[in-house]
C-alpha cells in the first residue's frame, strides 16, 4: 500500500467531503430554484396581461385595439389574436409561432428555432345587452425564457458562488488544521527517530498542545521510553552481576587447580581441593539454574498446572526440608491453619521455599522464624517473619530487583535471585508479595495468594 503523509491525508479527505457536500448543495439549490424560476415566469406573464382586456373592445363586430396597449414589456411580447386564432395587431418574435393554436387558461413551453417560449392566451370576456358573456377576441403574451429576470435565478447562481467559495475556504482550513495536527506528531517521530540514532532512552517527548488524543500519545510513547529505559539499565545491571557472579567461583576453581597442580602432594590436601573445587561447581550450577528458571518464567515458557490443594501441606514439607539443612539452630514457629487454593504445586512450594530460606539466611544464630497461614478475605496468607538485621526504607526499594543485595553482609550468602524469582511466581497466579521491615528488628514478608484464579 502506498503511504502519505497524515496532513495530505486530512487534507484530502477533509476538501472531499466538503466538496461533495458544496456539489450536493448546488444541485439541490438548482433543482429547487429551476423549480420556483419555472413558477415565478409562468405568474410574470399571466399577471402581465390580466388588465390588457381594458384597452380591447369590440363596435360593429369589430375588435379594437386602444393605442395605450403595450406590445413589448420587460422582455414580454404581446399580439391580439381573433376567435380563429388570426393576429389582429402586434408582430410575432418568430413568424412560426403565429400558426400555434388557441390554448386558453395554461402556460405553455414552446421550443422554436432552437429558442424556448412560455405562452399563454388569455381571453377577452364582453357582455352583450342581454346581460350574456362571449369571447371577443385573445391575447397571447410570449417570453423567451432566457430573457425572463428572476429573484430565484440569481440565488442559483450566488448558490454556486457559494459552493465555489466553501470548497476554497475548506482548502485553506484543511491545510492549517492538518498542520496543527502534523507538526507535533511530526516532533514525537523526530524525537523518537533521534532517540533511535543517538540511543540516548533519557529523552521525553514534550506536547503542551490542545489535542488530548495528541497528548494521550506523547504520554504512551513516554511511558515506553521509560519502561525501555529502565529496562536497558537492568539488562546493563543483570549482564554485570552475572559476570561477577561467575567470574567469582570461575576464578576460585582456576586457582585451585593451578595450586593443586603445583603444590598438593598427599591425598589429605587433594580431597580438601576437590571438595572447594565441587561447592563453587554447585554454586556456578545454581546461579545458572536460577537465572534459567526466571527467564522461563520472564518467557512464559515453564508449563502451569493449576489444582486445589491444601497450602498446609505445601509449607509444611518445605519447613521440614529447611530444619534438615539449617545450621544455624533457628527454630522454625507453625501456625499453619487449613487453606486450599488452585495453585501450580511445583512454583508455590519454590515461592515459598525461597521466602522462609530469605528468613533462616538473615536471622542470627539459636533465634527464631514465624510462619503463619490463614485464610484473609477470599484469599491465602503466608506470613513469614524473622527477627534478624531487618532493611532500610531504601533497601525495601530494590529487595525484590535481581541480583539485589543490600549490603556486603548479604554478598557473601545468595544471589539475590530468589526474591525475584518469587514475586514473579505470584504474579503468575495472580497473588502478591509485600515486605515490612525496620533495621536491627527483623522482616516480615506477605504471601497472598486468591482462593481461585
Amino acid at each position: 500500500m502506498k503511504k502519505m503523509s497524515i496532513a495530505r491525508y486530512i487534507s484530502m479527505h477533509f476538501i472531499g467531503i466538503t466538496f461533495a457536500a458544496a456539489v450536493l448543495m448546488a444541485l439541490f439549490i438548482t433543482y429547487f430554484s429551476n423549480v420556483a424560476i419555472e413558477s415565478d415566469f409562468k405568474k410574470q406573464i399571466r399577471k402581465e396581461s390580466r388588465y390588457d382586456y381594458i384597452n380591447i373592445k369590440e363596435k360593429k363586430g369589430e375588435i379594437r385595439v386602444s393605442d395605450k396597449l403595450v406590445y413589448e414589456d420587460d422582455g414580454i411580447i404581446k399580439v391580439v389574436l381573433d376567435t380563429e386564432g388570426n393576429l389582429i395587431e402586434g408582430t410575432y418574435p418568430d413568424e412560426r409561432l403565429e400558426y400555434l393554436k388557441l390554448k386558453p387558461k395554461i402556460v405553455r413551453e414552446i421550443e422554436c428555432g432552437g429558442v424556448k417560449y412560455y405562452i399563454y392566451d388569455r381571453s377577452i370576456i364582453k357582455g352583450d345587452e342581454n346581460g350574456n358573456s362571449r369571447v371577443i377576441a385573445y391575447i397571447r403574451s410570449m417570453v423567451n425564457r432566457g430573457n425572463l429576470s428572476s429573484g430565484y435565478r440569481t440565488l442559483k447562481y450566488a448558490s454556486y458562488i457559494c459552493a465555489a467559495a466553501i470548497v476554497l475556504i475548506a482548502t485553506i482550513l484543511a491545510s492549517v488544521f492538518s498542520r496543527r495536527i502534523v507538526v507535533p506528531l511530526r516532533q514525537i517521530c523526530d524525537t523518537s527517530e533521534k532517540i533511535g540514532l543517538e540511543k540516548d532512552l533519557s529523552k521525553r517527548i514534550e506536547y503542551d498542545g490542545m489535542f488530548r488524543e495528541i497528548e494521550i500519545l506523547a504520554q504512551a510513547n513516554n511511558r515506553m521510553l521509560d519502561r525501555l529505559e529502565e529496562m536497558f539499565e537492568k539488562q546493563k545491571q543483570f549482564s554485570s552481576d552475572v559476570t561477577h557472579e561467575l567470574r567469582t567461583p570461575v576464578s576460585v576453581i582456576m586457582a585451585q587447580c593451578q595450586y593443586a597442580r603445583k603444590h598438593i602432594n598427599n591425598k589429605e590436601e587433594f580431597d580438601e581441593a576437590i571438595s572447594l573445587i565441587e561447592r563453587q561447581v554447585k554454586k556456578t550450577n545454581d546461579i545458572i539454574s536460577q537465572i534459567l528458571q526466571l527467564s522461563r518464567l520472564d518467557q512464559d515458557r515453564i508449563r502451569i498446572d493449576f489444582e486445589y490443594v491444601d497450602v498446609k501441606d505445601i509449607v509444611e514439607e518445605v519447613c521440614d526440608n529447611e530444619k534438615f539443612h539449617d545450621e544455624k539452630n533457628i527454630d522454625l514457629r507453625l501456625s499453619l491453619e487449613n487453606a486450599e487454593a488452585r495453585v501450580d504445586v511445583g512454583l508455590i512450594m519454590a515461592a515459598i521455599r525461597n521466602v522462609i530460606n530469605n528468613a533462616l539466611k538473615y536471622s542470627y544464630e539459636n533465634s527464631v522464624v514465624d510462619v503463619v497461614l490463614k485464610k484473609k478475605d477470599g484469599a491465602v496468607e503466608l506470613t513469614v517473619r524473622d527477627y534478624g538485621r531487618g532493611m532500610s526504607e531504601e533497601e525495601k526499594k530494590h529487595i525484590f530487583d535481581r541480583f539485589y543485595r543490600a549490603d556486603k553482609a548479604r554478598n557473601s550468602e545468595g544471589f539475590g535471585l530468589g526474591l525475584s524469582i518469587t514475586a514473579r511466581i505470584m504474579e503468575i497466579h495472580s497473588g502478591t508479595i509485600t515486605v515490612e521491615s525496620e533495621e536491627k528488628k527483623g522482616s516480615t514478608f506477605y504471601l497472598t495468594i486468591p482462593e481461585r484464579i
